[in-house]
């Protein structure tokens, strides 16, 4: 057998190496442009979600003020309210008279969803 017979195997076992490592490669790049998409809808969702009820509570502070606004309130008045942030989560605003104003004292975003421990692993506990 010759040695150039040897060269040309190897150099074809080599391509054919080459080429199942750009499959690979491409595979994992459609995979992970998939993901990438995924949470880039959820994330979008999400965001759409938060700014609904971000504008349903600018509406009701904006009503409160407006309906407020002739009424001589104490130093110290307080109304809270939530709104649904999609399933899980609920932003809470509230409105305080102060210093002859009503102010927005509370806008935070709360989980409200059930959260459940997972007690399935086994973990080492050193003895």
């Amino acid at each position: 057998m010759s040695r150039g017979g040897q060269v040309s195997g190897l150099v074809s076992l080599a391509v054919v190496f080459i080429a199942l490592c750009l499959c690979m490669f491409a595979v994992l790049a459609l995979s992970t442009a998939d993901r990438e998409r995924t949470l880039s809808e959820r994330t979008a969702a999400q965001a759409e979600e938060y700014y609904a009820a971000d504008r349903a509570a600018v509406a009701w502070v904006a009503e409160r003020r407006a309906a407020l606004a002739g009424e001589a309130l104490p130093e110290g008045y307080e109304e809270a309210r939530s709104f649904p942030v999609g399933r899980t989560r609920t932003l809470e605003a509230a409105i305080r008279q102060e210093e002859g104003a009503l102010r927005v004292v509370l806008w935070r975003t709360v989980y409200t969803g059930t959260w459940e421990t997972d007690d399935r692993i086994e973990v080492w506990s050193g003895n």
